[in-house]
Parts: C-alpha cells; structure tokens; sequence
C-alpha cells in the first residue's frame, strides 16, 4: 500500500512536472510561430520593412485568387496560415502559464486575463480552420463568422490583462512586462497588417524568452 502511494506521488509529480515543461515551451512556441507566419506572408524583406499606418495587400498576395497557380497559393497563402493555426492551442498554454505564475499575487487579473485568452484562441481556431477548409476567397461571411472573428482579438486583450498584472505585481521585470503589452497592443492596432503584427510577436517572445528557460530550467532535470 505505501509502494502505491509512492508511485501515485510520482505519478502526479511527473504530470505537473510535464504540464509545466509544456508551458514553458509554450512561452516561446507561440510567438515564434505566429512570427513566422506573419513574416513568411511578405515576398521580399522591402515588402516586410515597409511600415504603413493602413492595412495594405502583402506583395505575394496582391493578385492571388481561388484559381491562383497551386505554388503561389500554398506559398502566400496556406503556408503562412498554417503556421499561424498551430499557433494559437500554444496560446492557450502561454495563457495558462503566466496565470500559473500570477494567481497567488493577482488572482483576478490572472484568472480574467486567462478566460479571455482562451475563448480568443478557440475562436482564432475556429475562424482560420473554416478559412483553410475551402478555397481562398469563397468563405461566405455570416454574422456567425463576423462574430467569431471580433471574438479572435480576445486573445491578445487576455494577454494584454496579464501582462498588467505582471507590471503591478513586479513578478517579472518591467521591461519584460512593457515589451509584452506593447506587442499585444501592436497585434490589436494593426489587425490583418502582418508585418505590425510580426513585431508584435517578436516583442511578445523577447518578453518571455527569460521566463521561458527559468521555468525549463527548473523542470528539465529534476
């Protein structure tokens, strides 16, 4: 019965232990793949460098349409999408680990901040999956669909309530807390402007990159 017990504690400390080293990942992985979608979507690094204050097609999608040669449509379409896809269940476990590391000081902010980063994601899910299910430009837009794409953002306004938390609390450093919120905010500005939102991904994982390993560091040896 006591040998049970034991293995029942070891049990239990393994799946915490990986449900901690899967957060961590999660810091990272997130941004980085959204980064990496957003970016791919330009064609040259002019495109990309080239900042405007309204939303402009990318070059490689100017003239792209559902008869569009296969090529052309995998590569500035599907393959920047897909990348942004995966992403998103990664956010749901970068939500979930920051709230992991705030609840005990701000347990509002954090649960709040957590809700809404997971309906966001969810939704983000559901919205790009009905996007890659057909051919590109023949999603009927239902209020359905409209409803599902404001509820996109929530994500980042869950990010963005965390991230305050981070800046009262002082759990992180300040300029970790300022560079996370920026780049939410630059996402949220800037929606469909990918290279804003490249940015923005790219704060977001320089902000967490430090938190990132800790937590790795911690929990991969032990």
């Amino acid at each position: 019965m006591k040998t049970q017990s034991i293995d029942n504690v070891a049990t239990y400390n393994s799946g915490i232990r990986f449900i901690k080293i899967v957060g961590g990942l999660s810091l990272i992985i997130a941004p980085l793949l959204t980064l990496i979608g957003w970016t791919i979507a330009h064609d040259s690094i002019g495109s990309f460098f080239n900042f405007n204050f309204t939303w402009t097609p990318t070059d490689g999608t100017t003239k792209l349409t559902s008869s569009s040669d296969s090529v052309m449509l995998f590569r500035y379409y599907l393959l920047p999408h897909y990348f942004i896809y995966s992403a998103f269940p990664f956010y749901i476990g970068l939500a979930l680990a920051l709230m992991y590391k705030l609840y005990k000081k701000a347990p509002w902010h954090s649960f709040i901040g957590v809700i809404l980063s997971i309906i966001g994601a969810v939704y983000f899910i559901g919205v790009l999956g009905a996007f890659l299910s057909i051919p590109m430009g023949t999603v009927n837009m239902t209020n359905i669909l409209k409803i599902s794409f404001a509820l996109c953002i929530l994500v980042f306004v869950g990010n963005i309530v965390q991230g305050f938390a981070f800046l009262k609390t002082n759990i992180l450093a300040k300029w970790q807390s300022i560079l996370f919120i920026a780049g939410n905010f630059l996402i949220l500005i800037f929606p469909g402007t990918e290279n804003w939102m490249a940015l923005g991904s790219l704060l977001m994982l320089i902000a967490l990159l430090p938190l990132s390993m800790k937590i790795l560091k911690q929990h991969s040896h032990r």
